[in-house]
């Protein structure tokens, strides 16, 4: 059995310890500062004698991989944890508490996973969350954090633990004794992981990312602690007023600017495609030997629209169209009536092939699109004159 001088000490950042088995890579210690990992949090980082412990394991005795390593049981090693990343994960567990205990009053909430880590910090719930319940639940940890609160930690027998007391999942705990991590009045539950003595020492909280989950469950929630928090919160708010006084707005006005432009571009694109029907029904079609040719240009229509319309013009049979659509890239649209024999793929490739584009379709009808924007009469050109030769 290993000693955990983490939970006794979670400030514990060197130690000197005895080598008590060893598997290949793999290294036990008769007592450690090394948190294995769980509740979400990954395990810790640092040295043994100087060589990198790249990976911790166990529950009752703690297993630390150090690649390379010459250690033989009876050898007595110096531990170092990587602190500045321990103390980052410390932060992010107290924090991640805080932040569930809030949104939980704010709404009925299941927790599904938590995952942190030095890159990232995660939570995944199930239950209703709009951004109003987060805002307010990250302001409300933002209070604690700065007012401070103690953390605590105790075991408590499995059988005192009753409805109303800490948060925990009995069935996912084979102990008799369960730790309860506690800090202040705000929140209680049970917790294996390494813990601040303080929620001050937290500094910020910032929620970054608020996003669906699903099928996991139905909120992603990635925040973040600390000096990265408090860099991201700058960055963002700064953007938001620069977005702000790009829209003519007032900061606190921008939601509402921004949803009034959403409604005008909603109605400029209905009045557009209003537009491109009516443009689109007016085309006439010229005689190109046989053949009903229609042939047009148009810049900003909807690409479904386009191809819908071309269809019809070919329905009658004997009639060929040909029609551009120009937006930041140019879309051809080459369709056919059944009686006429051409292989609209291979006439659409030969001309967007000079250009770097390509497309695809069937013999009657065939569609594709450049990287970039060419000049529409130079694409309808060379396809009248592939239609002329034939």
């Amino acid at each position: 059995m290993t000693v955990k001088l983490y939970e006794a000490d979670p400030y514990l950042n060197e130690f000197i310890a005895t080598v008590t088995k060893v598997d290949g890579d793999w290294v036990v210690l008769d007592r450690t500062a090394f948190y294995p990992g769980g509740g979400g949090q990954e395990h810790d980082h640092g040295t043994l004698d100087g060589r990198e412990v790249t990976n911790v394991k166990g529950k009752e005795e703690i297993s630390h991989q150090v690649p390379g390593h010459s250690l033989t049981v009876g050898s007595q090693v110096k531990g170092v944890l990587d602190w500045e990343n321990r103390y980052g994960l410390m932060k992010a567990h107290t924090g991640e508490h805080l932040l569930y205990s809030s949104l939980s009053k704010r709404t009925e909430m299941e927790l599904v996973k938590i995952s942190l880590t030095s890159e990232k910090k995660v939570l995944i719930v199930k239950g209703h969350l709009d951004w109003e319940m987060v805002r307010g639940a990250v302001q409300e940890v933002n209070d604690i954090i700065a007012a401070g609160a103690e953390v605590t930690c105790q075991h408590v027998d499995r059988e005192n633990m009753v409805e109303g007391g800490p948060r925990v999942k009995l069935d996912r705990i084979s102990d008799r004794m369960v730790r309860v991590v506690s800090i202040g009045e705000h929140d209680s539950a049970a917790c294996a992981g390494v813990h601040l003595r303080n929620a001050r020492e937290v500094g910020m909280l910032l929620v970054s990312k608020f996003t669906s989950a699903k099928p996991a469950g139905d909120w992603e929630i990635e925040f973040q602690v600390g000096p990265e928090a408090i860099r991201t919160a700058v960055d963002h708010s700064v953007r938001s007023l620069m977005l702000a006084e790009r829209m003519g707005a007032l900061p606190q006005d921008s939601l509402t600017a921004f949803d009034n432009r959403e409604r005008e571009l909603v109605r400029a694109r209905e009045a557009l495609k209003v537009y491109g029907k009516m443009a689109l029904s007016s085309l006439k079609p010229e005689r190109l030997g046989e053949w009903n040719y229609y042939s047009g240009a148009f810049t900003g229509l909807d690409r479904k629209l386009v191809m819908e319309k071309a269809n019809e013009m070919v329905a009658a049979g004997s009639s060929v169209a040909a029609l551009v659509c120009q937006d930041d890239k140019t879309f051809l649209v080459l369709a056919c009536s059944t009686d006429v024999k051409l292989d609209c793929v291979s006439i659409l490739n030969s001309v967007l092939s000079n250009h770097g584009g390509r497309g695809g379709g069937k013999p009657n009808f065939a569609s594709g699109g450049t990287p970039g924007q060419i000049e529409p009469h130079v694409l309808l050109d060379k396809i009248s004159l592939l239609l002329k030769n034939r």
